[in-house]
């Protein structure tokens, strides 16, 4: 099945009990699929027709107050247009679940996807997990709900993946059984302002406010490890599991990694495959989980390796120099003393696609500068080169 496929049967399975949500594209087949699966009999839950994203996640934060479980899903424009209230959730402690499908932000855009419109929210306090392929969309869906209505955790999660590459494009999908996901992802309940013991419940001043932001944070911080926890379980239940956070791929002594995120990981696990087999000391960091950022993980990671290539498929006009993704990574590693080379990419932006030459391309840079020791173009515009023929 597709990636919106996915998703559909992934809030299904998960038995989500609202779904207010209004069509962009590429996420109008993933609401789609749910109003067909509920028509039919197959879904249970009520379907709310809205005239907007604005007021879809304004449903949404109701439906979960009144103690429902909530999906909901958009894209690029609509993330945007329900922007303001995109921030209500985290702050209000409420578990919904919402797919971003990304696309590309018009005016410099289209209708392929970049990471730009989900990243562009990083700081409104929702979880972000992204995912490579149509299977780790269905399993991450169900997933995020267990994670978000976690007690200690109490905060919306997003699961994020790629337009059209993963959206519209089929393959091999395992559908879990439901009684099985019934066992994993027990009814919710909810209880208003559902916040760990003696947390602080806002009511206005500005100590108040720095006390429940600072709770926010918390939760976050206490998500970095029920995230693990909950893949674990969820691999020992289904036999499908996701590293957690992170996952380290064909690493065993390599000197460099590339972090991809999304779908343009499936192509770099092909590419450093074929590298490796030619005596390449380069190895791949798919990035899962983007909020909370795994902070403690990369600067392992930098005690490893002599250098990190991120690999970032959006860009920050005007920023301290790299894709956000590098931004972040810079950061962990500035606690460490010594400190790997770090270099940035910027590919694929605007839903062009990632040519396993173009990764050849970024290895091969990057084993460069763990030779030299120099970082030849601390940001790249890989696709303003002419690489010749794909690999």
């Amino acid at each position: 099945m597709d990636g919106n496929e996915a998703a559909a049967w992934g809030a299904k399975l998960s038995r989500a009990e609202v779904i207010p949500a209004y069509p962009i594209t590429p996420q109008t087949e993933l609401i789609s699929q749910i109003a067909a699966l509920i028509s039919e009999g197959i879904m249970d839950a009520e379907y709310i027709k809205v005239e907007g994203e604005h007021t879809a996640m304004a449903a949404a934060i109701g439906a979960s107050v009144a103690g429902a479980r909530v999906f909901t899903a958009s894209a690029s424009q609509g993330i945007a247009f329900m922007e303001e209230a995109l921030w209500m959730p985290p702050g209000r402690r409420l578990p919904i679940v919402m797919c971003m499908v990304n696309r590309a932000m018009a005016p410099i855009g289209g209708l392929r996807p970049d990471h730009n419109d989900a990243l562009m929210q990083r700081d409104t306090g929702w979880i972000q997990l992204y995912c490579e392929n149509s299977q780790e969309v269905i399993d991450t869906v169900i997933q995020s709900f267990k994670i978000g209505e976690d007690k200690r955790v109490c905060l919306p999660v997003a699961p994020c993946y790629d337009g059209y590459f993963v959206s519209a494009t089929a393959t091999p999908t395992t559908i879990p059984d439901q009684s099985e996901v019934d066992d994993f992802l027990p009814p919710y309940v909810h209880e208003m302002y559902n916040i760990m013991p003696g947390e602080h419940k806002p009511t206005g001043g500005s100590s108040d406010i720095a006390k429940a932001r600072y709770e926010v944070e918390k939760a976050h911080e206490r998500a970095r490890g029920i995230i693990e926890e909950v893949d674990k379980e969820f691999g020992k239940r289904f036999g499908r599991c996701y590293d957690g956070l992170i996952e380290e791929y064909n690493c065993d002594g390599a000197e460099a990694v590339l972090v991809t995120m999304g779908s343009m990981t499936g192509t770099a696990r092909d590419v450093i495959d074929e590298m490796r087999g030619k005596g390449k000391s380069i190895g791949l960091v798919k990035l899962k989980g983007f909020r909370p950022f795994p902070t403690e993980e990369f600067r392992k990671l930098g005690k490893k390796y002599n250098a990190i290539a991120v690999v970032d498929r959006n860009n920050s006009y005007g920023s301290a120099g790299g894709g956000i993704v590098s931004m972040e990574v810079a950061r962990a590693l500035y606690a460490l003393d010594d400190r790997p080379l770090l270099v940035n990419f910027q590919v694929g932006l605007g839903g062009s696609d990632v040519t396993m030459r173009q990764i050849e391309y970024m290895a091969e840079e990057t084993l460069e500068a763990v030779e030299t020791g120099k970082v030849k173009s601390v940001v790249d515009w890989v696709e303003l080169h002419d690489l010749g023929e794909v690999m």
